[in-house]
This record gives C-alpha cells, sequence and structure tokens, in this order.
C-alpha cells in the first residue's frame, strides 16, 4: 500500500514540474514576443505597439501565476514549520474535523435503489442534514 503511495505521490510531483515548466516555456514565448516587438517596431507608441505590448504580456500572467502559487504555498509551508505550526493536512488516519467539534454519530449504511452502498461521503451529508440543529441566541 505505501509503495503505491509514494510511487502515486511521485508521479503527481512530475505532472507538477511538468506543468510548471509548460507555464514558464509558454509565458517566455509571449515575454519574447514582447520583446520582439519592442527592438524590431519602430515605435511603440502607437496602438499597434501598445497593443503587441499589453496583449502577450496579459496572456502571459495567468501562466507565471500557476508556478508561482506553488513557489508561495511552499514558501508559506517552510514559514509555518519554522515557527512551529504544522500545516494542516489530511491524510490517512487523520480526521478532517477539529479536535474541538463534536463527532457525528455514523448514519446507517444507505443504499440507492439497487441495493448498492452509498459512498461515504453522502452519508456523512445525510448524518449532518438530520443532525438538529442548535441555535445561538
Amino acid at each position: 500500500m505505501t509503495v503505491a503511495a509514494g510511487s502515486e505521490v511521485r508521479g503527481m510531483k512530475r505532472e507538477e514540474t511538468l506543468l510548471n515548466l509548460i507555464c514558464l516555456a509558454t509565458a517566455g514565448g509571449f515575454l519574447a514576443l514582447v520583446l520582439y516587438n519592442l527592438f524590431a517596431a519602430g515605435s511603440i507608441i502607437t496602438t499597434d505597439g501598445l497593443f503587441m505590448i499589453v496583449v502577450p504580456m496579459v496572456l502571459a500572467l495567468p501562466f507565471l501565476l500557476v508556478p508561482l502559487g506553488k513557489v508561495l504555498s511552499g514558501r508559506l509551508e517552510k514559514r509555518a514549520l519554522k515557527s512551529g505550526k504544522a500545516p494542516g493536512q489530511v491524510g490517512g488516519g487523520s480526521s478532517s474535523t477539529p479536535t474541538g467539534a463534536p463527532a457525528l454519530k455514523s448514519a446507517p449504511a444507505l443504499t440507492d435503489t439497487r441495493g448498492r452502498a452509498m459512498p461515504p461521503d453522502v452519508n456523512r451529508l445525510m448524518a449532518e442534514m438530520k443532525a438538529p440543529r442548535t441555535t445561538d441566541k
């Protein structure tokens, strides 16, 4: 089980790296187009010159946001580890409910019209809907 999980994590890491490389290459292409326009165009203060600067820059921005988000989340995680706060992760063996929140009683296993068991998240949602509501007034 852990070997399969480890290979899945490595596969996800490769996919993220490939996505970041593709995004950086695409954004680099748009920025190269802007640089080419700056040097090749005679006057950049024209409608065409400004269009050829602004449009590729706007198109490059979303492609730069993907790797930037990854870098930013890594730095925030390192900062949280330095300050002693472990980042909140939900994984195997940990509960997604806060420690102070009361746990809901598990509902009986629901079945669909063919008699198959419903997924656990559907059971949890049904238990939440059936739970009595408390009002703080």
